[in-house]
């Protein structure tokens, strides 16, 4: 049987990567190019098909997807039924780091950065999820990209931000963890930047979050493990294995470019999760290594 795989957020970068990665490895499978602007997907298609070389053994496709647009996500969901019956892999790759003067100044007011990468990172991620997992056949898979910035103890590379306090990473630990409490840990999150925005007062810091350059970016990573974990949970029974990972320090537009490793690099996890057999569920990788979370 054909195996279908998407990629979202995938005409550059990791994403492309990725897809490009898989229809070198995957026999007699279709990978799915997605991207927001078609014109941009369609050129990253042809680009690939000659970087390859005739290395490919499985066919890319091109399909529109806006993963912050319901009717965006709907529509591939609804191709995919009527074209394959389903699928078979969802990597959710597409993701943006907000808007940044360079690594450290950010232009944006906190609040509407908060709601921008939060509404790709968290809830584009959710939508897009929500919208292809009644398709994903059984001994399918999810993997969702994170970052180590997602780390709550601040150890992540980058971490100008610190760590979060207790309450989130105790919360976070529980065996119970549930999509409700990482969507109410983002929703906290968005009104506080909000109120912050309006009173001056570090109404973040006071309630356990995160303040800072990155701060969005880092709490809209936690959330993917977390909304990771939780999923993993929920879709066990459906024999779905839910895993995140992050791609490594890659050099690419969130970061201007400055990560010391290439995209193919950082495609490596990401590929050995859509891939790999026997594969635990439900956990947080870097580098193929199950690292320990929250």
């Amino acid at each position: 049987m054909t195996k279908i795989f998407v990629v979202t957020g995938s005409n550059k970068g990791i994403g492309y990567a990725i897809v490009k990665g898989l229809s070198e490895k995957v026999p007699n499978a279709v990978i799915y190019l997605t991207a927001r602007n078609p014109s941009l997907g369609e050129a990253s298609l042809a680009k690939i098909e000659s970087e390859s070389m005739g290395k490919q053994v499985a066919e890319v496709k091109f399909h529109q997807l806006d993963v912050t647009n319901d009717e965006s996500c709907t529509r591939l969901a609804e191709y995919l039924k009527s074209t394959h019956g389903g699928l078979d892999v969802l990597v959710n790759n597409a993701g943006i780091s907000g808007n940044y003067k360079d690594l450290y100044i950010p232009l944006d007011p906190i609040d509407k950065e908060a709601e921008e990468v939060l509404g790709v990172n968290y809830y584009g991620t959710k939508r897009i999820t929500n919208a292809l997992l009644p398709l994903i056949r059984p001994g399918g898979r999810i993997v969702n990209l994170c970052s180590l910035m997602g780390v709550m103890d601040g150890s992540g590379y980058m971490a100008k931000s610190g760590a979060y306090g207790e309450k989130y990473k105790q919360k976070f630990k529980s065996p119970q963890i549930s999509v409700n409490d990482v969507d109410k840990f983002v929703e906290d999150y968005i009104r506080l930047t909000k109120e912050e925005a309006r009173t001056g007062q570090p109404k973040r810091k006071q309630e356990d979050f995160l303040e800072g350059p990155w701060a969005a970016y880092s709490v809209s990573k936690a959330a993917d493990i977390a909304f990771t974990i939780a999923l993993s949970k929920a879709v066990k029974e459906k024999n779905i294995t839910v895993n995140g990972c992050c791609p490594g320090y890659v050099a690419t537009d969130i970061n201007n470019h400055s990560g010391p490793l290439t995209t193919d690099q950082g495609a490596e996890t990401p590929i050995y999760l859509a891939t790999e057999l026997g594969l635990p569920n439900g956990n947080f990788f870097s580098e193929r290594k199950v690292v320990p979370w929250p």
